[in-house]
């Protein structure tokens, strides 16, 4: 009974948050159930707690509401000490209930959050180096040139795994991977279905998501105004390694 009291506040508290943005962005009900295609009876249950849009619907919501820090925006005051018991019970179930795709592309989000956090302690890995970062942009959004050959070498600190960094150009892998951010790149050039990596695809650079469905791989941004990169066996595509989230 408790496990149950405590998954509906969590839904509640989202549903609010959900409720207070949809209003702050002038919208009605109708204009964004309308927009999704959907009844409303079921966007009213996301705003009253009595049902959850699934993680892609709900990436983007937080894009029509234009909420930049989903953790910033949604989660409780962490000074309470509510938000584990909170939101743990249900985040866990939500999880459990995607595929492995989706479950990898949530822990991705949940790393880079993490790991940008200005209120924590920077990881045990993380360590004080010099590391060589690429400064001529590698493109979150419609592809850079990354041509430049000499990497600027910078003091700072990064994980141990990493081999190098990028500078981020553009705002496709939004709301993961931002406009002006420096990734950290583990260099290999194998990737896992659902890891995000660096590439060069015909001579322009990107940093994308990997998918290879049925045979049909894909660059894939987070961001849904961008839609994927389909590669055949024409496209020269060269994998720089795995962005570390």
């Amino acid at each position: 009974m408790k496990d149950n009291e405590v998954i509906v506040m969590a839904n509640m508290n989202i549903s609010q948050k959900l409720k207070e943005a949809r209003k702050a962005a002038g919208l009605t009900q109708q204009d964004v159930y309308d927009w999704l295609g959907i009844g409303q009876s079921t966007f009213s249950a996301w705003e009253t707690g009595k049902g959850e849009p699934s993680i892609e619907v709900f990436l983007k919501l937080c894009q029509k509401y234009e909420i930049k820090d989903i953790a910033a925006f949604f989660l409780p005051d962490p000074d309470t000490g509510a938000t584990a018991q909170m939101l743990e019970p249900v985040f866990v179930r939500k999880m459990l209930s995607l595929p492995k795709r989706s479950q990898d592309a949530v822990r991705n989000c949940l790393e880079f959050e993490y790991n940008n956090s200005p209120v924590k302690l920077k990881p045990s890995q993380w360590k004080r180096r010099r590391i060589p970062i690429y400064t001529q942009p590698a493109a979150a959004g419609r592809g850079n040139y990354m041509d430049d050959p000499d990497a600027e070498l910078r003091e700072m600190e990064a994980p141990e795994e990493a081999t190098f960094g990028v500078l981020i150009s553009g705002d496709s892998m939004e709301p993961v991977i931002h406009d002006g951010d420096i990734v950290f790149v583990h260099q290999q050039q194998e990737l896992n279905s659902g890891d995000i990596g660096i590439f060069t695809c015909n001579g322009e650079s990107f940093c994308k998501m990997w998918q290879n469905r049925n045979g049909m791989p894909r660059l894939v941004s987070m961001n849904k105004a961008y839609p994927p990169i389909f590669l055949t066996s024409a496209d020269r595509l060269i994998v720089h390694g795995r962005v570390l989230l």
